[in-house]
């Protein structure tokens, strides 16, 4: 009766025991988090050693433990003592989007005469720009002194001009005004093609189309343009990440480790990808722009 005591308590025991009770796989697991099959096997096995290094070890159960609803923080500081050490690293939210840190450089103080070097440049633009700007002033002053007796003695012909301006701009103003009808007649529609609930078309969209994906829990998402990965990632909690799309999109696939709790908009207009109500959490859904 110990022994089931103690194995359950295990952090390989626990993170397993969650798995399970979300219904997951390790070949789920693997395809939302991109961690290799054999790291996930190790993990629950508790072959700490079979992990590229001590900070594998940390981020990878950090993940795992995200991805099945556990906070991984709060496992990582219950379980340290089962756990490889890390002094100077640093655990990030996905392992795939590390950044290199950069290295600071020591300034030295700068003297007088540098700083006058350093806004040499600035002063000559600016005087330049002042000098252009008094030449333009300059020949307005020219021109109009110049064309002041003539546009009094031809004041009719002005008036004329006038006329014509104002109607031109009325007819600009009309034609403005029944283009601004014409396009905004074009709304955004997406819908699914025929009876399929994975392929949609979206038409009227933007020339660049804003998408924003959100999730309620730990989710992992991928989207492809054109056959190309645009972005993936697993968002935490209540997190959400935007994306836009090239102007050349002609069709995205949308792939969710978690799509029960992940919702998506595009340029503002939600994207409903289930419209039946499925409870598959892995699911891929393909969407032609037109």
């Amino acid at each position: 009766m110990s022994e089931n005591n103690e194995e359950t308590t295990t952090i390989g025991a626990r993170l397993k025991a969650a798995r399970t009770a979300k219904g997951l796989t390790i070949d789920d697991l693997q395809q939302i988090t991109k961690i290799q099959k054999r790291y996930l096997i190790a993990i629950e096995d508790e072959q700490f050693d079979k992990l590229p290094g001590d900070f594998y070890v940390r981020a990878f159960v950090k993940q795992y433990a995200e991805t099945v609803d556990l906070d991984g923080n709060a496992l990582l500081e219950e379980y340290r003592d089962q756990l490889p050490s890390v002094h100077t690293e640093t655990i990030v939210e996905n392992v795939d989007e590390v950044q290199p840190t950069r290295v600071a450089s020591r300034e030295q103080p700068a003297s007088p005469a540098s700083r006058v070097r350093n806004y040499l440049p600035t002063i000559i633009v600016t005087a330049i720009v002042v000098l252009i700007l008094f030449f333009f002033w300059f020949m307005a002053v020219r021109t109009h002194a110049g064309s002041s007796s003539s546009t009094s003695a031809d004041s009719s012909s002005v008036q004329v001009s006038s006329s014509k301006k104002q109607s031109s701009s009325s007819k600009a103003s009309s034609s403005a005004k029944s283009s601004s009808k014409a396009s905004s007649a074009k709304e955004q529609t997406i819908k699914a093609n025929g009876s399929s609930d994975t392929a949609y078309t979206l038409t009227n969209g933007a020339d660049k189309n804003k998408v924003v994906i959100k999730s309620t829990k730990a989710a992992w998402t991928s989207v492809t343009t054109n056959g190309t990965q645009t972005w993936q990632g697993t968002l935490k909690a209540d997190g959400s990440h935007t994306l836009t799309l090239p102007s050349n999109a002609t069709t995205v696939k949308f792939q969710f480790g978690n799509a029960t709790v992940t919702t998506v908009t595009i340029n503002g207009k939600a994207f409903n990808f289930n419209p039946k109500n499925s409870t598959s959490q892995v699911r891929t859904i393909t969407l032609t722009i037109k």
